[in-house]
Formats: structure tokens, C-alpha cells, sequence
């Protein structure tokens, strides 16, 4: 089955379990830097580096990716006020509920709480998100920023040119303005997720996924050693990735290749992130707070085995998740934090 085809059905079900498994990822990765960042378990600081960039490798560049696959060019002037409005709704309701709790979370957890915000930095999240918000925060200006350019420039082609030129800006001549330096990095793997669906790439990468799997994860595995070798300090930046920039590409060639493979053959497996995949945002958001808090809880009753630690975080953290999102689809009204726009029609 050719999974890069217009086919609707085919084309989401991939998607989403691509965006479940992705957001497993995310968590997983937050749960094990959260250890690293928190200076409790510095005997572990290595391996739990390690395992830290094994995840950031991959797991927002594909989500970008993903974020990219269904975007359309906007018409006029007129559509594109009409797409901004929905995009600032989606996110921009999302955005703000994640960072009151998370702020309010962070008050509560006093000084075991890492990266701690100021009641100043909450006022300023127009400027500068807090926590794992900013994925949206950037979504929200890379959709902006592209629909606007895609007014007059109809190409995925010229689209996607233009933004690997973002993209190499953005590593050798990287800018402190914030908000451009992050539209410069992520805008490519934005456009990257489009041009792959519109330009033939994607029946490329299926129908040869095994060579481009064994391919990839190689070129993978070797930039890690090399990285590791290096004796790094800190996970690739997100910000400022440099020259190690070039790996990210790399993780989203091997998710396009294998996740319509994985999504027709796992089976019950796959069932079950697709499920997941339909809500990944709302994971994405709820995940954060609530493995800070089982970390700082942990901590608190004097809970120094790491491996309890990365347990219970997973657990709680996936888990956790899935259970408050399940009740916000319950109770009357809940939901407007996470789908604001249904919300909005729905009371229409």
C-alpha cells in the first residue's frame, strides 16, 4: 500500500500513530532530562545524558515534521486572516492554560523545582514561553510566517528552498533574537513534513524503508559515538544547534520511512498510538507538570533510586496524562483548554 497516497484514511492513521509514538518519545526524554537538570543523581549524569540525546534527536523535529505534512498554501490576504485567527485560537488557548499551571505548579514546588519561573516571566509569555510551550509558540509563528509567504508562492518546491536557506542561516550565522532564530531552525522541518507528502519523496521512502531505516539508524548510532566521545556537557541545542544540526534531518527521513510501515504491521500496537497520536498535543502539554511533580515528590520523601524514578515518571507522566484527558472529554465544557475551536462550534 503506497501510504503517501491521497488516500485520506490511510494517510491519518499513519500520521497519528506517528504522532503517538513521537509524543512517548517527548515524554520519556522529559523524564530522564528532568532527572539530569535536577544535580540528584550526578553519578548517573552520563548514561542519563545519553539517553537524553538519543530522544532529542528525534522526537521535535519529527513532531515539526508531522506538523508540516497537511499544511495548504492560503489564497489571499483575506484567508490568511481567517487561518491566523483559528491557528492563534488552537494554540494560543492551549499556550496560556499550560503556562498558568505550569507557573503555578513551579510556585508550589519551591526549591526543588528546576528552571523555576518568575511571576515577571508568565507576564512575558508573549515574548518568551515557559517550559515545553514553546513547541507551540514556534507552531504558532511558523504557521504565521508560512501561510503568509505562501500567498504569493504556491510551490511546496520554492517553500521548502526557502526554508533550507532558513535552515543553514541558522547554523552558521545564528541570530539572538529569539523568536527568528527559532522560526530560521524549525520552519525547515515544518516544510520539510510538507515537501516530503507533495514531491514524491514519501513513495520513495516507503517503498525502499528498509535500506533507508538500516541507512539512517547507522548514521545515526555514529553520530552518537561521536558525540559521546566528545565529552558533551549538555543535549544538542534547540536553539543553536550548530554544526550537529545536520543529524536532525537525518531522524525525520527514518520516522517518514518507517512509521507508515509500523503503523500497517504492528497492529494492536499501532491501534493503540493512533489512538493516542489524535490527542498527542494535549499529551504533549499535560505530560510536563505532572512528571515535575512526581520528581519533586519522589525527591521529597527521600526516594534516591533512579530507576524508581524514571519508572514512576513514565508511568505517571504517560499515564497521568491519558486519565485527565479522558475526564476533560467527561466533564461538560473541559475540553475548551485542549480544542478550543470544537468548543466553539460546538456551542455555536
Amino acid at each position: 500500500m503506497n501510504s503517501f497516497s491521497k488516500q485520506k484514511p490511510a494517510r491519518i492513521e499513519w500520521i497519528d500513530f506517528g504522532k503517538g509514538l513521537t509524543v512517548l518519545m517527548v515524554v520519556f526524554g522529559h523524564v530522564v532530562l528532568g532527572l539530569f537538570e535536577s544535580k540528584r543523581f550526578e553519578d548517573n549524569n552520563q548514561w542519563l545524558l545519553f539517553v537524553t540525546q538519543i530522544f532529542y534527536l528525534f522526537h521535535i523535529p519529527v513532531f515539526y515534521a508531522l506538523s508540516g505534512f497537511f499544511f495548504k498554501p492560503v489564497d489571499n490576504l483575506k484567508t490568511f486572516a481567517t487561518f491566523v485567527k483559528q491557528k492563534t485560537i488552537i494554540l494560543g488557548i492551549p499556550y496560556l492554560f499550560y503556562s498558568i499551571i505550569q507557573f503555578g505548579l513551579q510556585k508550589l514546588g519551591g526549591s526543588t523545582v528546576r528552571n523555576a519561573a518568575s511571576f515577571g516571566d508568565l507576564l512575558n509569555i508573549y515574548q518568551t514561553p515557559l517550559g515545553v510551550s514553546w513547541y507551540l509558540y514556534v507552531l504558532w509563528w511558523i504557521y504565521l510566517v508560512v501561510a503568509f509567504l505562501s500567498i504569493w508562492i504556491k510551490s511546496y518546491h520554492k517553500l521548502f528552498i526557502i526554508s533550507v536557506v532558513a535552515y543553514l542561516l541558522s547554523i552558521f550565522a545564528p541570530t539572538n533574537i529569539y523568536i527568528v532564530q527559532k522560526i530560521l531552525l524549525w520552519t525547515f522541518f515544518f516544510l520539510l513534513g510538507s515537501w516530503i507528502r507533495h514531491s514524491g519523496v514519501g513513495t520513495f521512502l516507503t517503498k525502499r524503508w528498509q535500506l533507508i531505516s538500516c541507512v539512517t539508524l547507522v548514521a545515526i548510532t555514529v553520530f552518537l559515538i561521536y558525540w559521546q566521545l566528545s565529552a558533551p556537557t549538555f543535549y544538542i541545542s534547540y536553539d543553536r544547534p550548530g554544526l550537529n544540526g545536520f543529524i536532525f534531518p537525518v531522524s525525520v527521513i527514518l520516522a517518514m520511512a518507517s512509521y507508515p510501515i509500523l503503523s500497517d504491521k504492528l497492529n494492536r500496537v499501532a491501534d493503540y498510538f493512533r489512538k493516542i497520536g489524535k490527542d498527542s498535543l494535549v499529551i504533549y502539554l499535560l505530560h510536563a507538570p505532572i512528571v515535575s511533580v512526581t520528581r519533586i515528590a519522589l525527591l521529597k520523601l527521600g526516594v534516591s533510586n533512579i530507576f524508581i524514578h524514571i519508572v514512576m515518571g513514565l508511568l505517571l507522566g504517560w499515564f497521568g496524562s491519558i486519565v485527565i484527558l479522558y475526564l476533560s472529554k467527561k466533564i461538560p465544557y473541559a475540553d475548551f483548554v485542549f480544542y478550543p475551536m470544537k468548543y466553539l462550534r460546538k456551542v455555536k
